[in-house]
């Protein structure tokens, strides 16, 4: 009888096994029955036959678990259990009950013959470890292996399907020596005896004898088949990690990293430090420009004259002691951008022949924590090795700024902190005078200002006409100019010109004379350079339709027409449409006199002025055609109206009070702020609409020589409007 057939009739009486004792002792009692009849109850099917609920019911051996059994591969699941218990009714233990001769009952082929169970429950309970091929192919490999006894290949197929259904039965086909065998088939034999519990893993010194067939040299691929796997057979293994094992790794690694951190910041800091050591040695005071004197700086003479005693105390300091007097620690220059700060403090170099050392307050700022104090110790113990000396520090509001307390920022003063100590601290910087320079006095720290820092505040103030035209005076001598430049008149033209822009002029003229091939330069060149600085330099390619042109002439003759006509107004200097800068046209104006302050009424007259070109867009174009053009009118009209009635105190509903920060007040003082500056510009809106009502005639006169000369002055201007003709071409 073949395997096939027994296995097939072991399924149809469950009680003809190979030993009756264990399936007798293995036979559920009727309480059994029953449950199970219960469960098949609630799941629908209660008519299943009394034969196949006694095979249902019939106790498996498909594990062996012996007690002193200590495979490391035991892995228990207590939540698989539990979730096979409360989905299946029965607890999954009873299906792995011991059985020495691990003979796999016939559940399985009970199980696959009912419809209502699915396949996801045999195919995951026989994937964990146990193969079951189906019987109908065993069916086909026994019977090639029975028919060709002497093909090992045909051997070992049917012995490696059936070794993990029955590896007893591979052990007595074995045994028989009636079939082939080879390597592989060897193999398989011992992979039976060690499923069936027979020998242990490396137990193979007596198989000779349990098996006369046994070769008398066991090959080395079957005996290592036992101990370790191969290509065609290889072993699983799972590795599994110790509780806490991987928390443990990964403490150990960030220690690691963070040890290798600190040592490459160690590095990086040391070569820092050695590097500001190094600075030290390569401070050297500044001599490329030893040769400017007091001479050179026009316009500023109170501030020399200040300055003159400084460079006396340090020419000849024992002529000052002899009375007890000490030399000043700092002398802070303050003022507007270009009115000659720096060259006043190479100038007291020059004068006074001791060593000058310039930085700026930018380069005391590094990202690296301590690098500006550091820099600060270096240039002060340099400025003591060859002191008497000048120290200038300029844009001294970038290290010198209010100190704050913050405590995302701690250590953002340090370098405040050091200046502080170099100025006025234990260790007195006896011989040096630092000049510090800056266009914000008011931010800078109260501790820096105080006497014993910084003891003489100099204000660089703008030059007046006396002072411009002693600048003029001095950079003209450097070029060549013609006999009609008339350098009175051309002060009395740059009204709000500083010492930088005035040295800009004339650099602009020389350069706009040289590209014309002329051999000297004109007034013709430096009213060119004037123009460029107040309006922007002309941009002659752009190319504009008629219709904006004749836009832009009405909106510019609008504000020069309001300028004209308003008494308090500033006198025109030029009208424009040719583009320059961002603006199509311009009107520029110029005062008479250097202004020190402003009256109300000469405020109103710019808010009026500001007005003219919308107002003059209205009336001739109407308000629906009205442009953007207008849009930076607004907005200096609207500063200029909001300082009137929040700083300057020009409102009577506001008061005589300044408001700096809008978010302090009170919704209503808001609100009556708003109200007045609106009042203002409406004023002044009206005002305008008025004059240029009256002047109608005039405006289109001026707009139509705008758009014929491109470009007026006020003489101009004032014959055009009375209807006359200009003596010049286009």
């Amino acid at each position: 009888m073949t395997y096939a057939q027994i296995k097939t009739q072991h399924a149809k009486n469950p009680k003809s096994t190979i030993e009756q004792k264990t399936a007798v002792e293995s036979s559920p009692d009727h309480a059994t029955l029953d449950s199970y009849a219960t469960f098949l109850g609630e799941l629908g099917i209660a008519s299943v036959p009394a034969e196949v609920l006694r095979q249902l019911s019939t106790p498996l051996s498909v594990c062996r678990c012996s007690a002193n059994n200590s495979s490391p591969w035991k892995v228990s699941h207590v939540s698989s259990e539990s979730f096979f218990k409360n989905k299946h009714g029965f607890s999954s233990l009873t299906l792995s009950r011991p059985n020495p001769s691990r003979v796999k009952s016939n559940i399985f082929t009970s199980f696959t013959k009912l419809p209502w169970l699915h396949t996801s429950f045999f195919k995951s309970y026989s994937g964990r470890g146990y193969h079951s091929v189906p019987l109908r192919k065993i069916q086909q490999l026994e019977e090639r292996a029975n028919a060709e006894e002497n093909n090992p290949r045909a051997q070992a197929e049917y012995l490696k399907a059936l070794v993990q259904e029955d590896p007893n039965y591979v052990i007595q086909r074995y045994e028989s020596g009636k079939y082939a065998v080879d390597d592989s088939v060897t193999k398989e034999y011992l992979m039976a005896l060690v499923l069936a519990g027979k020998i242990g893993s490396a137990n193979t010194v007596n198989l000779r004898q349990r098996s006369p067939v046994l070769p008398e040299t066991m090959p080395a691929s079957a005996a290592a088949s036992i101990q370790t796997g191969t290509e065609e057979n290889p072993t699983y293994v799972i590795m599994q990690n110790q509780k806490g094992a991987f928390f443990k790794e990964q403490l150990w690694n960030t220690f690691r990293f963070l040890i290798a951190l600190f040592l490459v910041l160690s590095l990086i800091e040391a070569q820092l430090q050695m590097k500001m050591s190094s600075n030290q040695k390569d401070i050297q005071p500044d001599s490329l420009d030893r040769n400017t004197r007091f001479t050179d700086v026009q316009g500023v003479e109170e501030a020399k004259q200040e300055l003159k005693d400084v460079v006396e105390f340090l020419r000849d300091p024992e002529r000052f002691k002899r009375l007890g007097g000490k030399m000043p620690t700092g002398v802070l220059l303050t003022g507007r951008p270009g009115t000659g700060k720096t060259l006043l403090a190479k100038a007291v170099a020059g004068e006074a022949g001791v060593p000058f050392f310039f930085c700026s307050g930018s380069e005391f700022d590094e990202m690296f924590v301590g690098v500006g104090a550091a820099r600060v110790r270096n240039l002060f113990s340099a400025a003591r090795e060859h002191a008497p000396c000048i120290v200038f520090i300029d844009e001294l509001d970038a290290i010198g700024g209010t100190r704050i307390v913050h405590e995302h920022q701690p250590y953002s003063r340090m370098t405040l902190n050091q200046l502080l100590v170099e100025l006025d601290g234990f260790d007195k910087s006896e011989g040096i005078v630092v000049i510090g320079a800056t266009n914000f006095p008011e931010i800078l720290d109260k501790a820096l200002v105080r006497p014993g820092r910084f003891d003489t505040k100099i204000h660089v103030p703008m030059p007046d006409i006396k002072g411009r035209h002693d600048i003029l005076k001095l950079h003209l001598k450097t070029v060549e100019v013609a006999d009609d430049v008339n350098i009175e008149v051309l002060a009395r033209g740059t009204t709000g010109f500083s010492g930088a822009d005035l040295a800009n002029l004339v650099n602009a003229a020389a350069i706009y004379a040289a590209a014309e091939g002329d051999q000297s330069v004109t007034t013709r060149h430096l009213e060119f350079a004037r123009d460029k600085i107040l309006m922007g330099p002309e941009r002659k390619s752009a190319v504009i339709e008629a219709k904006n042109r004749e836009m832009v002439a009405y909106h510019e003759g609008g504000h020069a027409l309001v300028a004209l006509y308003t008494p308090a107004a500033l006198p025109i200097y030029k009208a424009t449409i040719v583009p320059r800068g961002s603006a199509l046209g311009m009107v520029a104006q110029l005062p008479e006199k250097d202004e020190l302050n402003w009256s109300k009424a000469q405020l109103l007259a710019r808010l009026d002025v500001a007005m003219g070109g919308r107002v003059a867009e209205e009336i001739i174009f109407g308000k629906e055609n009205v442009t953007t053009g207008a849009a930076s009118d607004m907005e200096s009209s609207t500063k200029l109206a909001r300082a009137m009635v929040t700083m300057y105190g020009m409102s009577d509903k506001v008061g005589m009070i300044q408001i700096k920060d809008d978010d302090k007040s009170s919704p209503e003082l808001q609100a009556l702020v708003e109200n007045e500056i609106k009042q203002l510009l409406k004023e002044s809106y009206e005002r305008a609409k008025t004059l240029l009502q009256a002047h109608s005639k005039e405006h289109n006169r001026l707009a139509q020589a705008l758009l014929k000369y491109e470009t007026l002055d006020l003489e101009e201007i004032k014959v055009v409007i009375q209807g006359r003709n200009l003596s010049r071409t286009l």
